[in-house]
């Protein structure tokens, strides 16, 4: 078996195993306090996992071993978790050696790690971190023959929880080979393994390999659970239902599943439902909403409380209505992280309807007990301080304060009185702020949809700011409405998910499609809050959806960029700015003096967390999304440097989503350069292109150029580096760049310019692009030039 870049790729994992974790210790700082509690998550000085390393056999962990699939390079067992708790796993591997022979490695890691060679520990991390990752060098003393590698990893997770490590060989690759400890039994799992890579998707056809390992089978939608799907084990070619988004390519080895996902991206199509008025689109919408839940059996959902809402305010009852406020209260209760969210929920539905009396005095408990904020008594493992979730407890505390004026919140020792003034303080900071920078998580997409519920409970329940708070939902959905193309948002974001490969899908289309029902068809649980609210949705702002304009602004600390015209869109944040008087607001956070209460702090401490809008190159990224060129609402292009290596792994920043490292960006209208520089600290040395050839009507790829064409729209992406074809979960939509070092070069135009592909692909060769790798200095023949200078702190304010 061969590495990929020297990384081992075989493991047998046991686990993870979590466990509650919460220590006596509370900090008025959460990240120092998550810091402490990541210092003393981890047991030192363990022996090396005890027992045989066999497939199906128990581990110490009480889990049996299992063999880990699919493995990019990493083990990554990566998940959410709502409350502070302690992650184990084990894992281990072998080398095959020619000869006795010295390796020099790197252990990357998020985790704490202990890494034993044949019973000799070799590597001890003895902290995990959140960001940036570990790096680790290690010796490999091998002997010939076969060298076994055991793994202990343990990690703190609380909220997105990076449980990842990965070992790279950085020499001598051509004299060794990867192997498991417990071959004989691993042969069939990596025969399995082997030809589900083998499976190609051409048009509406899966072309499989010879000779399935097993009985292999078909499911759609990810439905393997409810059923072993068509069997295909003799086919060689399968057709799709043309009617599915996803193919899930199943087989059984031991009693154990293995499957490979491919997601079908050309039947992703936008929907579209013009009903006779704006008012039916708004109560279609919500009576979609409102029938989520009503099931039998009680099925608990994230946002069960909210359903309950949309039914109750639409004068319905549900039998099972009682149990998904229970459930609320109890998430509430436990003080998960985004309980704010459902408190929220609640709060609203306590001042609209009158709740079951064992309900509501379990309620009431549950809101005087809660932490409002984190220098409040307490420890848990909420997220206080970015930009929806600041506004949304310090509403959440004014309601609550106003429900309950004379009584006591044991976390803050104030009255509901204090807590409400308290928080009006804070929110009247809040608006202030916005007012005068406008939104840190600007155009995003999925969080900005939360910042609407928690404003339209300051326009309906905070009578003095409520003016205010309309003013901003008027700008949000008016900066929506500038970015939206063909319909849906296309837009640089400060906060991302993987949604940016369809804009369509993105959560606030559910805005776009209240506004403008031409549009294509989306909802989000979020516009609940609408219902019964004194806000008046701006529907005037419907003729800037498909207006052709240029336009450039600032947005907190980011400077936005942004060209529409009808055939096509070019949109990015600059990094770093290249606007003539650039003025930034100043972090705060590490001032000894500051007001630890004050909004400005919290702004500063998000910043340092969360990376949100000062941009520059070199800086390690988190959710940012940098650019788009669009022809359609589900046809556009973009790079990422990913934050890790598969599509699977759900960390932030994910593979099509964020950065792991920052480029530089300049936009001149139609055009827009991009540099990367990867240093040596970070484990991926590749950055990539997101171009779904299936959505074109043509494309081309000619030497270091892509070209691509839909109805009148032209787009052409030129990389310094070869752009080569690489398929995981989508096939035939990502071009990666290998290397530390490269520039991209996009161009757009249409068939007003050019009148067919030919003449435009004819002018992009005559630009004659070219990049100085040493001066990170991409340029043109006619005169476009972008250096790029790599910022000193590139982890910014860690």
């Amino acid at each position: 078996m061969t590495f990929t870049n020297g990384f081992i790729h075989h493991y047998y994992i046991a686990g993870p195993v979590f466990t509650d974790f919460i220590a006596d210790k509370t900090d008025k700082n959460q990240i120092r306090y998550e810091q402490y509690l990541r210092s003393i998550v981890a047991d030192r000085d363990q022996p090396a996992p005890a027992g045989k390393i066999i497939i199906g056999e128990l581990s110490e962990l009480g889990l049996p071993w299992e063999y880990y699939y699919p493995s990019s390079g990493f083990v990554n067992v990566s998940q959410f978790s709502y409350t502070p708790q302690k992650v184990e796993l084990l894992a281990a591997t072998c080398l095959v050696a020619q000869e006795d022979i010295e390796v020099q490695a790197i252990v990357w890691t998020y985790t704490a790690l202990d890494v034993w060679l044949d019973g000799e520990k070799i590597c001890s991390v003895h902290e995990p971190v959140y960001k940036p990752i570990k790096k680790q060098p290690i010796t490999l003393n091998l002997t010939k023959g076969q060298n076994t590698l055991l793994i202990r990893m343990q990690n703190l997770a609380v909220r997105d929880t990076r449980n990842i490590f990965g070992i790279q060989l950085l020499e001598h690759l051509e004299k060794i080979e990867s192997a498991h400890p417990d071959a004989g039994n691993a042969q069939p799992f990596l025969d399995l393994e082997n030809w589900l890579a083998g499976i190609e998707l051409k048009g509406n056809k899966l072309y499989l390999p010879q000779h399935a390992p097993c009985r292999v089978y078909l499911s759609y939608d990810d439905d393997t659970a409810g059923s072993a799907g068509i069997e295909i084990s003799s086919e060689n070619i399968v057709d799709i239902n043309e009617r599915a988004t996803l193919a899930v390519i199943h087989g059984e080895i031991q009693h154990r599943t293995m499957s490979r996902k491919i997601e079908l991206l050309a039947h992703k199509k936008p929907t579209y439902r013009k009903l006779p008025s704006l008012e039916a689109t708004q109560r279609d919408m919500f009576d979609e909403l409102a029938e989520l839940g009503t099931d039998s059996p009680f099925r608990p959902l994230r946002f069960g409380l909210f359903y309950v809402l949309a039914r109750w305010n639409s004068g319905n009852r549900s039998e099972h209505d009682e149990a998904h406020i229970i459930r609320a209260i109890e998430q509430i209760e436990r003080r998960e992280d985004c309980s704010d969210f459902h408190l929220a929920g609640l709060l609203r539905l306590m001042r609209f309807h009158s709740l079951p009396e064992d309900i509501s005095a379990r309620a009431r408990q549950a809101i005087l007990n809660y932490r409002y904020w984190m220098t409040e008594k307490g420890s848990d493992g909420m997220c206080f301080w970015s930009e929806n979730h600041a506004l949304m407890f310090y509403i959440c505390a004014y309601m609550a304060g106003e429900m309950y004026p004379e009584k006591h919140f044991p976390r803050s020792d104030r009255t509901g009185l204090e807590v409400n003034r308290v928080a009006r303080h804070r929110i009247r900071q809040w608006l202030a702020d916005v007012e005068e920078y406008g939104f840190e998580e600007f155009l995003s997409a999925d969080y900005m949809c939360v910042t609407l519920g928690a404003l339209l409970n300051v326009v309906d329940f905070a009578e003095e700011e409520s003016s205010r708070a309309s003013g901003l939902i008027d700008l949000m959905l008016k900066s929506f409405a500038c970015h939206a193309f063909r319909g849906s948002i296309v837009a640089p974001q400060a906060r991302i998910y993987r949604s940016v490969i369809l804009p369509f899908t993105q959560s606030a289309q559910a805005l776009i499609h209240l506004l403008n029902n031409d549009t294509p068809v989306g909802n989000s649980e979020w516009i609940v809050f609408l219902m019964k609210s004194r806000y008046q949705l701006p529907y005037h702002y419907a003729s800037l959806m498909e207006e052709p304009m240029k336009m450039e602004y600032p947005t907190g600390n980011a400077y936005v960029k942004l060209t529409k015209h009808r055939h096509y869109m070019l949109t990015s944040v600059q990094s770093p700015r290249y606007d003539e008087r650039p003025s930034f607001w100043e972090n705060n956070s590490f001032v000894e003096s500051v007001d630890i209460e004050s909004n400005d702090y919290i702004k500063s401490f998000n910043e340092r967390f969360h990376g949100t809008s000062r941009f520059e190159p070199g800086v390690y990224g988190y959710q940012q999304h940098m650019w788009y060129a669009a022809l359609d609402n589900d046809t556009v292009v973009f790079t990422n440097h990913p934050g890790e290596m598969s599509d699977d792994g759900g960390m932030r920043p994910g593979y099509w989503y964020g950065n792991g490292v920052m480029p530089a960006i300049k936009q001149q209208d139609n055009r827009l350069g991009v540099i990367y520089e990867i240093g040596e600290e970070h484990p991926i040395a590749f950055t990539h292109l997101f171009f779904p050839s299936a959505k074109f009507h043509a494309v081309a790829h000619v030497g270091n150029w892509l070209f691509g064409q839909k109805d009148g729209g032209y787009v052409a992406i030129w990389c310094s580096d070869a752009l080569l074809p690489h398929h995981d979960r989508l096939i035939d939509c990502e071009y990666r760049a290998y290397g530390r070092r490269m520039a991209y070069l996009c161009e757009c135009a249409s068939r007003e310019e050019f009148a067919t592909l030919d003449p435009f692909i004819a002018y992009c060769q005559q630009l004659q692009p070219a990049f100085d790798s040493y001066q990170l200095r991409l340029y043109t023949a006619d005169g476009y030039s972008l250096t790029a200078k790599k910022c000193d702190n590139i982890t910014q304010y860690i």
